[in-house]
């Protein structure tokens, strides 16, 4: 059985090119329109929303391949390239197939765990968990301000693709040998 959105428009979010919240605007009198412990699926509902802002220009184009943030070949080689262990590596390998989670938490609060939780791949959000009891307590624009935060924790632990460096002069053929080559040597050495 389907249901309908929670919340629709308590909840307003900018998005930038990675799909995370940039800025984020909570209604003022959200706790007297909404029970707390919806406050998760509404935050939810706010990003779809954004979500879909941010996508439907080229959606509305027809240009889907545009909706993949998934980086070239060369950027996935370049940035490859660039790790420094074989950790950094199978991170970045984990995260082109989406099995990644990246994870954002708001700071502890009275009731002994985290404000907000974010959780996203690398392409969005997949969860946004509030604590329901510290929510209640705080001022709306506190949510809005940990949800932003938590985006920025989690720009800040997805790898930076990249065609530049060291490596740009390459052809794709020799990146891809060089890769190949790298693998083996951080595999040999782990």
């Amino acid at each position: 059985m389907a249901t309908g959105l929670i919340g629709v428009g308590l909840f307003t979010m900018r998005l930038d090119e990675g799909r995370l919240p940039v800025d984020v605007d909570v209604s003022r009198n959200i706790t007297d329109r909404i029970a707390p412990r919806d406050l998760s699926a509404a935050a939810m509902t706010g990003y779809y929303v954004a979500l879909w802002q941010h996508d439907a220009p080229v959606i509305a184009s027809g240009r889907w391949t545009e909706l993949t943030v998934s980086p070239s070949r060369r950027a996935e080689l370049i940035t490859l390239l660039d790790t420094r262990s074989l950790d950094e590596f199978e991170m970045v390998e984990r995260s082109l197939r989406q099995s990644d989670e990246f994870i954002g938490r708001g700071p502890i609060t009275d009731f002994g765990g985290p404000s907000i939780t974010v959780s996203a791949s690398i392409s969005r959000i997949s969860d946004i968990e509030i604590d329901p009891r510290w929510a209640v307590t705080v001022d709306p624009s506190y949510i809005a301000h940990d949800i932003v935060d938590c985006a920025n924790q989690i720009r800040h632990q997805r790898p930076r693709f990249h065609e530049d460096g060291s490596w740009a002069d390459r052809t794709d053929d020799e990146l891809e040998h060089e890769l190949a080559e790298y693998k083996r040597y951080l595999m040999r050495n782990s």
